[in-house]
């Protein structure tokens, strides 16, 4: 089932309607590398043929950076070869995904997974490091053989609280798909320690109008967007703008895009973005624009490769470290680019992540591998999404230990 393609025949293949097992698997291959040196293969895991979310672009992403590396000589000589594979965001794919890392002899696997003991069990029994962009599960912060490279999903709802206190919110109401209750809990308890009283409105999947959960979005002060699809954040818009409620600041997560935006721009008009990584028209993503300009034929309406940005830092993570392996001759392998990993102090990204030392232990309560604690701030300004403040990261790691907020902004990391 699993022969080596370019990204471009991949897509054409399964748009043709190649085969689709529990869990979809391909590859693409050498790209502009011209080199006969070993490949160096990288799993990337998604969820595609999935009810509760299709996201190729984090296949996309991954291949589009292994392109951009692969025309300029690879790594060292070593063209990059993805493998892809798809969870369909359940339990038993993401195990037989973290399988098919092993056979394909993956050096890393990379994506988004919910992940599971038995998938980290069988990646860590092959010494095969997990580098999540985007990092939803306590194990991922715990796990000795987990390497999130942002703050995680779940911390951005606490990012969202951040932003509301910095804008002098007192009032707020949550709006979260029921399937996520319990997150927005989270984020309610947490909340008290900064006085602001969290509302939460709910809806289920399946909704198909949210002009009715709009209308219980009144009578607080802002308005936080939690978990939420894309369709549902899209209906939201047009919701608020019939409705014409307004409140004192609105605060989204970083699914908020340009794309979205435009469907309803007088209704986001303003709102702050509390994201996973930097917006991506500051300048350490020329690479990431330009790649994904070249190499995604994805239609970016439907999958912005945008909500990938992270899978692109745990990209460029891991190319230069096998960089610095390939430079001292050392075998690239999963054991060695594990080894490396938890010996780095200062991961390189390119700039396009946050600082990462992976030998410090977090001081957060049950996170000791969270070593980002850095939120990005976007702003929607005459319709589009763009970068708030200076563009950089800010910590916000008085709010994951749960402590009041004393300082007039957020501490910014060099």
């Amino acid at each position: 089932m699993d022969t080596t393609k370019t990204s471009r025949s991949w897509r054409s293949a399964l748009a043709a309607g190649a085969v689709l097992a529990v869990a979809a698997c391909g590859t693409t291959g050498a790209g502009g590398s011209g080199s006969d040196a070993t490949p160096i293969t990288i799993m990337a895991t998604s969820a595609v043929n999935s009810d509760l979310a299709s996201l190729p672009q984090f296949f996309d992403v991954a291949k589009a950076y292994a392109e951009a590396v692969n025309a300029e000589g690879g790594i060292n000589g070593h063209p990059i070869r993805i493998t892809t594979c798809d969870n369909q965001a359940s339990p038993n794919p993401t195990v037989t995904c973290a399988r098919q890392a092993v056979t394909d002899k993956a050096v890393a696997v990379v994506g988004f997974a919910i992940v599971s003991p038995a998938f980290l069990k069988v990646l860590s029994d092959a010494k095969i490091p997990w580098v999540p962009g985007v990092a939803r599960s306590p194990l991922e912060f715990s796990d000795p053989d987990s390497f999130p490279v942002t703050i995680g999903s779940s911390s951005t709802k606490i990012g969202a609280i951040a932003l509301a206190a910095k804008t002098g919110c007192k009032t707020a109401s949550v709006i979260t798909n029921s399937n996520f209750l319990t997150q927005a809990e989270q984020v309610r308890d947490l909340a008290k320690a900064q006085d602001i009283t969290i509302k939460i409105v709910t809806y289920p999947s399946n909704a198909t109008d949210a002009a009715p959960y709009a209308a219980q979005l009144a009578g607080s002060d802002c308005l936080l967007v939690g978990d939420t699809s894309d369709q549902f954040t899209a209906q939201l818009g047009v919701a608020l703008g019939q409705s014409g409620q307004k409140f004192r600041q609105i605060i989204g997560q970083g699914t908020l895009t340009t794309e979205l935006v435009s469907k309803n721009p007088a209704a986001w008009e303003g709102a702050l973005i509390c994201g996973l990584v930097t917006d991506q028209t500051t300048p350490p993503w020329a690479k990431f624009a330009d790649a994904v300009k070249r190499y995604v034929t994805t239609d970016q309406a439907k999958h912005p490769a945008q909500q990938a940005q992270p899978t692109w830092v745990a990209m460029s993570v891991i190319g230069n470290t096998l960089r610095d392996l390939a430079s001292q001759r050392k075998e690239l392998a999963p054991a060695g680019l594990q080894a490396a990993l938890n010996a780095t102090t200062s991961a390189n990204s390119d700039g396009t992540g946050a600082a990462l030392d992976f030998t410090k232990t977090s001081p957060v309560p049950g996170s000791p591998r969270l070593f980002a604690s850095e939120i990005a701030i976007s702003l929607v300004r005459n319709g589009a999404v763009e970068p708030a403040f200076d563009g950089k990261y800010y910590t916000i790691l008085p709010f994951l230990m749960g402590q009041k907020n004393t300082d007039p902004f957020f501490q910014e990391r060099p």
